[in-house]
């Protein structure tokens, strides 16, 4: 058990492995093992269902695919232009002190 990060937390105690149907009963058994009466802390049951993107906040989800997309792009986008224009391997013509100046 790890110390939460942030004051409100939950903690996934268990999992339903097979699909809930309208009106199904669960019967859920309750034990106090750890008590919060010493610093006012609250308990309580949450039932979540989660998507393929992941739990009840879908913006993490979308934004790791969102920054993936950018990254495959960027690197279909940088592999195309080295392969139109490639660079020799450590061409010392394109240091700064190296190059012509032009205007002057």
């Amino acid at each position: 058990m790890r110390t939460a990060a942030l004051p409100t937390f939950r903690k996934l105690y268990g999992r339903i492995e097979q699909d809930l149907n309208t009106n199904d009963v669960l019967t859920v058994q309750l034990q106090n093992n750890y008590n919060t009466y010493s610093f006012s802390g609250k308990k309580a049951l949450v039932l979540s269902t989660s998507s393929w993107l992941g739990g009840k906040n879908d913006f993490l989800g979308i934004a790791y695919l969102t920054v993936g997309g950018l990254c495959f792009f960027l690197a279909v986008a940088f592999t195309i232009v080295y392969l139109v224009k490639p660079r020799k391997l450590g061409d010392p013509s394109y240091l700064s002190w190296n190059r012509n100046p032009t205007g002057h």
